[in-house]
């Protein structure tokens, strides 16, 4: 969602200034639905919750949400190590 701080609300249908905002950014095979992805991705590392991502991207459903929001590699073996070391305390 991209905010309109004048009108204090969302843009409505970016898609048609997207192929112009793309081409000066020199993006030209990003779609919208790719930053879509990224903006929950992003989210999801940041620790923010699946319940606030899905209200930032406009999901009606958690369901929605959890198909955008993907963890980086890095994230998903830090959690696993973090969780390992805790465990480890309370087993000593």
């Amino acid at each position: 969602m991209f905010w309109n701080s004048e009108r204090r609300a969302p843009l409505i249908k970016l898609s048609n200034y997207w192929p112009s905002i793309r081409d000066r950014a020199s993006l030209s095979d990003v779609r919208l639905h790719d930053l879509r992805h990224t903006f929950a991705s992003h989210a999801a590392m940041s620790n923010e919750t699946l319940s606030m991502i899905g209200r930032l991207l406009g999901h009606r459903s958690l369901s929605a949400t959890c198909r955008y929001a993907h963890l980086g590699d890095e994230h998903v073996s830090n959690a696993a190590q973090q969780i390992g070391r805790t465990i480890k305390q309370l087993l000593m």
